[in-house]
């Protein structure tokens, strides 16, 4: 029931992180997600999860919260995690985790092609659940690979397939070159093509 509560304050609160009246990253923040760039405005984002556990040692809380953005560059991205993990904070958590997905790729499982930022923030890093010694890790994708939502469909196609194929009772390679086979005729991929692998952010 308290996480539940949580989450409808930590709603109400995040909203306002997202409304034309948009706060900007933190000095400290800012230089975090580019040493050479000034501060940017959060994005208006949509909220996809959050919850709140105290199921720790000290009695510490771990906020977690799953966002969506439409648009935006990295420093955007990297500013909206921020501002949401120094509201969260100051609703009382001592960590935070923060994930920011593109709201333009749609995925049936996982946000591998979604994400673009992970971000980890605990103002008083000596109370803080991952005992890193730091108050911020901000993990991005690289804005210019960006995943497309063809990327997406050829993922989905080629574990379909292969699965498939596996249950059927073939060996695991050829399952695997026969469904890369189906796959590459499908979407006039090159001879050499290979699986997107998402976002990779980090």
């Amino acid at each position: 029931m308290r996480a539940l509560v949580w989450v409808y304050m930590a709603s109400g609160l995040l909203s306002a992180c997202s409304g034309d009246e948009r706060s900007t990253a933190s000095p400290s923040a800012a230089t975090i997600a580019n040493a050479n760039a000034t501060a940017a405005k959060a994005l208006p984002f949509n909220i996809e999860n959050a919850m709140l556990s105290d199921a720790f040692q000290h009695n510490l809380k771990l906020a977690k919260v799953e966002v969506g953005v439409s648009g935006g560059s990295t420093l955007e991205w990297a500013a909206t995690s921020i501002a949401i993990a120094e509201a969260l904070v100051r609703l009382g958590a001592d960590s935070v985790e923060v994930s920011v997905r593109r709201n333009e790729i749609t995925q049936t499982q996982g946000v591998r092609f979604r994400e673009v930022t992970h971000t980890y923030y605990s103002p008083n890093p000596s109370r803080s659940v991952w005992g890193r010694g730091k108050s911020w890790q901000l993990l991005q994708a690289d804005a210019t690979h960006l995943a497309t939502q063809q990327d997406v469909a050829i993922n989905d196609e080629f574990d379909a397939l292969n699965q498939k194929f596996i249950d059927k009772g073939m060996d695991l390679d050829a399952a695997e070159k026969k469904a890369g086979s189906f796959v590459a005729k499908k979407f006039h991929l090159a001879p050499d093509w290979r699986l997107p692998g998402g976002e990779h952010v980090g």
